[in-house]
């Protein structure tokens, strides 16, 4: 074979190799999707879409750490589940890990801290000293959360509902007597919304909260992640969502 047409033929391949990689870098470069919950207080969805409040503020923090890039979406506990279990590159922030969730996902945290609590209003209610006295009343907890993981493992079906602020309603309503949920979700909707008055009726065990991402997320992206929110643990960063 002619020297020329070797040489031609070296430069189109190394030309091909060139493309390939490139392409592969743009792939790996493709931002993480980070799901979040609405949770007046928490996460405050503005009408652009914006999340704003203190888990806005935590987003940027991870940002600001070194995080990998990632795009942010609103969707509700059950879509972000389903979108995080089935679509590699998703995750999902502030989860509780459940041994129910633990073989669905890649976690990273924690990234927060607090107690699972029980509410009542602030009237007559009959008082309650563990979940088993929660049976045959009128409970409401969030749909495919943690809260709802406990009961169901108890054997009682309480009623279930898409958002944080739609159990708050319904128990100073009166639609419900209790409402069994992570306190750090409930106590910011209680201060941001107002509302009749609610009565801590249960303080159970402390849970913490996660980013939880679908198992084949890129793995680089996986490792700046940890590393973010390792780095905002040394600092402090977290003592806002219960982690000193």
């Amino acid at each position: 074979m002619p020297r020329l047409q070797t040489r031609l033929l070296a430069h189109q391949g190394l030309l091909m190799l060139a493309v390939l990689s490139a392409q592969a870098g743009t792939a790996m470069a493709a931002p993480l999707q980070m799901l979040v919950f609405p949770n007046p207080g928490l996460f405050d969805i503005a009408q652009d879409g914006q999340v704003q409040g203190p888990g806005g503020r935590l987003l940027t923090h991870i940002r600001q750490a070194g995080g990998p890039p990632f795009a942010v979406r609103s969707l509700p506990i059950p879509r972000a589940l389903a979108t995080g279990q089935s679509q590699p590159n998703h995750c999902l922030v502030g989860i509780l890990r459940t041994p129910e969730r633990e073989p669905h996902f890649a976690w990273v945290g924690p990234i927060s801290s607090g107690a699972m609590v029980i509410y009542s209003r602030a009237d007559d209610t009959p008082p309650v000293r563990d979940l088993t006295e929660l049976r045959d009343r009128r409970v409401v907890v969030q749909r495919d959360s943690a809260a709802a993981q406990m009961l169901a493992q108890q054997g009682q079906a309480p009623q279930q509902v898409s958002a944080t602020l739609t159990a708050l309603r319904m128990l100073q309503a009166g639609r419900v007597d209790y409402w069994l949920v992570h306190d750090l979700s409930a106590a910011p909707t209680i201060r941001a919304t107002g509302g009749p008055a609610l009565k801590l009726q249960l303080t159970l065990h402390q849970a913490q909260g996660f980013i939880a991402c679908h198992p084949q997320t890129d793995a680089a992206a996986l490792q700046q992640l940890r590393l973010a929110v390792h780095k905002l643990q040394q600092r402090g960063d977290l003592a806002e969502f219960g982690l000193r």
